[in-house]
């Protein structure tokens, strides 16, 4: 009989030198990733290199191998060369048209490397483009959380971010509910513009180095969506407000109501003007985010409400319409 004398290495060089006339490059790629895990470290990427050359006219297999060598060159502290490879795989990525399972891998590569640059903004968007691309049920329970927990922090720390609806509505906020229940709810405070509740939950967040050291911020921040929220409820008819009530909404004192209301038109979370000598701001727009079922129900009431406005002025207009005629 026949006895195989094969080191693994060796028949991951056999691999490489045969299947590529055997099977499809995107196949070929999702074997050679898999086989990958099996050589040294220390021989990964060039086994990934070498790969990549026999697959380099198949844009979804060069995006997978190019992604997953960019993951090691990460954690290898080689960051200076990944900005360039995202910019690359971008273009790929881009010229597929439509979404496909690359795409998950793509996002990952770039979500791992806005983390280590500390750019809360650009996790916080590629994060949740990675999940929108996968099963979650694919993930541990602990890499669930630790997710949870990263797209948390870059949502309340990214300058940005002012739209937590989406994190909010997605299922892998519940392996935080158990595990850490007072980033949820700081991010639903955050949601509504809750200071009070800001102010409860600091004992616990202030525990976290990120959200300690950025303190001032995070309280502006929650007091520009506090804003938000208070444009938000009001009715289109009704949105001259005075310094007191947004001053009393927010939790500031009056004297930098006007200046809060300019950095949140700069950031283009609200449009209006501000009466400087009336002490009022007139807002006509707030910034569009996704809703929760709280906000859904109360723009449901408003619409009503506008509703019966319409049907009250057509039946005016049309008790009106016979006087009009004659004369």
């Amino acid at each position: 009989h026949l006895q195989l004398l094969l080191s693994p290495r060796t028949v991951i060089f056999h691999l490489l030198s045969t299947l590529p006339v055997l099977v499809i490059p995107l196949a070929l790629s999702s074997i050679g990733l898999c086989v990958s895990e099996d050589v040294p470290v220390t021989q990964r990427l060039e086994f990934l290199e070498s790969l990549l050359k026999k697959v380099t006219s198949h844009t979804e297999a060069k995006i997978k191998i190019m992604s997953k060598i960019g993951s090691l060159k990460i954690d290898h502290g080689q960051i200076d060369e990944i900005e360039d490879m995202i910019k690359s795989l971008e273009s790929l990525v881009d010229s597929l048209g439509e979404v496909t399972p690359v795409h998950g891998c793509f996002y990952e590569l770039s979500a791992k490397y806005y983390k280590v640059k500390g750019d809360y903004n650009n996790f916080y968007r590629d994060s949740l483009r990675y999940l929108g691309c996968i099963d979650i049920d694919e993930l541990t329970a602990k890499q669930q959380q630790e997710h949870a927990f990263h797209i948390a922090l870059s949502a309340l720390l990214g300058d940005k971010v002012y739209n937590f609806g989406e994190l909010l509505a997605h299922p892998l906020l519940d392996a935080l509910k158990v595990a850490c229940p007072w980033i949820v709810e700081l991010l639903l405070a955050f949601n509504r513009g809750d200071m009070d509740k800001l102010e409860e939950l600091q004992p616990q967040w202030t525990q976290q180095p990120d959200l300690a050291r950025n303190e001032v911020a995070l309280k502006q921040k929650c007091a520009l969506l506090g804003l938000m929220e208070l444009t938000f409820n009001r009715a289109s008819s009704s949105r001259s407000i005075s310094f007191k009530e947004v001053a009393a909404a927010v939790k500031l004192p009056v004297e930098e109501v006007e200046l809060l209301v300019m950095k949140a038109i700069s950031l283009n979370l609200v449009r209006g003007s501000i009466d400087e000598c009336e002490e009022v701001v007139n807002l006509t727009w707030v910034q569009p985010r996704v809703l929760d079922l709280k906000q859904i129900a109360e723009m449901n009431k408003r619409i009503k409400q506008w509703g019966a406005a319409v049907e009250k002025t057509v039946k005016e207009v049309e008790e009106k319409i016979p006087e009009l005629l004659c004369n």
